[in-house]
């Protein structure tokens, strides 16, 4: 069988989000398969666009995602234990590999509960595993209806079994705003690298960590959207569990 997990809003390194459209594409006799993932974990700074979305404050977040042939869906709930904070995304997403390639397309629908706000989007991507040295190069895009607007981001993976359990990988990360951050600048906006590990405790259940640092680029202090926009470094642990 074959899987490949596919970012659902692509705003991390390593095509790492709060919420991962987990897609499985088997052989014929398994298409009545259906995968489970259900994620736990806390993020010492919720970091989105390159930017620190709650000044300085963790988030604990939980996702359950399912994934059947090409589609998916999941729900992924935020909370900041800091302060007055709360995020649901529910997520449908479809795709596909050909050969060295990975193809997604992904609808999300986000509630910010805490701000009685809401926003939609639309999000395509993929990635190429052809490179020398078991390199993964990936282009993810995500357009906000509210916002009118769209951030890209460019990314170069790499990942290391150092046993049967233990993996790390390491990653770098190059993004663009075109105006999703409406009150940020357009064009490019920060990079960031980023060191990945996950144990294997057993056949089902992962412990998952990274520790990230993002540089900003051309930082606007007059743009409001930008006051977030900095050099800072965040770090995250978690358990998942697939079935």
């Amino acid at each position: 069988m074959l899987c490949i997990a596919v970012s659902a809003s692509a705003r991390e390194p390593e095509a790492q989000v709060p919420l991962d459209v987990a897609h499985t594409h088997p052989p014929a006799e398994a298409h009545e398969s259906v995968d489970v993932h259900i994620h736990s974990g806390w993020e010492s700074r919720y970091f989105l666009e390159g930017r620190d979305s709650l000044n300085g404050d963790g988030l604990w977040a939980t996702s359950i995602e399912m994934g059947r042939d090409h589609f998916s869906g999941g729900v992924w709930y935020g909370e900041s234990p800091d302060q007055r904070y709360n995020e649901l995304r529910l997520t449908l997403g479809w795709a596909e590999a050909v050969g060295d390639f990975e193809f997604y397309a992904v609808y999300t629908h986000l509630q910010f509960m805490s701000e009685y706000v809401h926003d939609n989007e639309f999000g395509v991507g993929g990635s190429w595993s052809g490179l020398p040295l078991d390199l993964v190069v990936a282009v993810d895009s995500y357009y906000s209806f509210d916002a009118d607007g769209s951030f890209w981001q460019f990314a170069l993976n790499r990942a290391f079994d150092l046993s049967e359990k233990l993996t790390v990988s390491g990653s770098g990360m190059y993004g663009v705003n075109q105006g999703y951050v409406a009150d940020g600048h357009d064009g490019a906006n920060h990079i960031a690298v980023r060191l990945g590990a996950e144990y294997a405790l057993n056949s089902s259940l992962l412990i998952t960590t990274h520790a990230t640092y993002s540089w900003a680029l051309e930082q606007n202090s007059n743009l409001p959207g930008d006051d977030s926009l900095m050099d800072f470094f965040h770090g995250g642990v978690g358990l998942q569990w697939s079935y």
